[in-house]
C-alpha cells in the first residue's frame, strides 16, 4: 500500500473513534508506521489530507448512474457507507470541504446528465442553475442530518430517503419550472 492511502485509511479508522480535533500528526503517523516527515512530505496538514481524501474520492455508482433519482440515491448509498467520516469531517473545521464534496459530485453528475439530454429543452445556463439549486438543497440537508449526534446510519438512510424522495418529486419538477418559466420571459 503506498504511504497516501495509508494516511487517508488510518485517518477513517482513527475518526471513527475519536473527534477530528483529537487526532494530529503524531498519532496518525504512529499509527501508520510512518515518520512526521513522510507526513509533512505529502500533506500540509490534517486538513490538507482530508482534502486528498475528498479529492481523490470515487463513487463509482455514482458515475453509473443514468438519471437524477439513481444519482441522488448513489450519493445517498455512500454518504450511509461513509456515514462516521463524513459527519466527524462535517462536525470539525472541515465543514466546507464535506460540503464541497457532497455538492459537487452531485452538481457535476446532474449537468453531466442533463447536457446529454436536457430535461423540457432547457438551455444549458439554466440547467446550470437547477442542478446548482437542487444539488444545494441536497446536500445542505445531509449537513442537517450531520448535526444530530444521536442519529445512526440506518435513520440517516431512512431520513435522507424520504427527504430525498419527496425532493425529487416535488423540488426538482418544481426548479425545472421555475427555470423554464424564467427562460421564456
Amino acid at each position: 500500500m503506498i504511504t497516501e492511502a495509508k494516511f487517508k485509511y488510518a485517518l477513517k479508522e482513527m475518526m471513527a473513534e475519536s473527534p477530528l480535533e483529537d487526532i494530529n500528526v503524531t498519532t496518525l503517523c504512529a499509527k501508520c508506521g510512518c515518520h512526521r516527515q513522510t507526513f509533512y512530505y505529502h500533506y500540509q496538514d490534517i486538513y490538507d489530507l482530508i482534502a486528498a481524501i475528498f479529492l481523490n474520492e470515487s463513487l463509482p455508482s455514482l458515475d453509473k448512474a443514468k438519471g437524477p433519482k439513481e444519482a441522488v440515491k448513489a450519493l445517498l448509498s455512500y454518504v450511509k457507507e461513509n456515514f462516521v467520516f463524513l459527519r466527524a469531517t462535517y462536525n470539525s473545521a472541515a465543514r466546507d470541504l464535506t460540503d464541497d464534496f457532497l455538492f459537487g459530485k452531485l452538481n457535476a453528475k446532474l449537468l453531466m446528465l442533463w447536457t446529454k439530454a436536457p430535461p423540457m429543452e432547457l438551455k444549458i445556463e439554466s440547467l446550470r442553475g437547477v442542478a446548482r439549486r437542487f444539488s444545494h438543497l441536497i446536500s445542505d440537508e445531509f449537513g442537517y442530518c450531520f448535526k444530530d449526534p444521536k442519529l445512526t446510519p440506518e435513520k440517516f438512510g431512512r431520513r435522507m430517503g424520504k427527504f430525498n424522495e419527496s425532493a425529487l418529486n416535488v423540488l426538482l419538477p418544481d426548479l425545472l419550472a421555475i427555470a423554464q418559466k424564467e427562460e421564456s420571459k
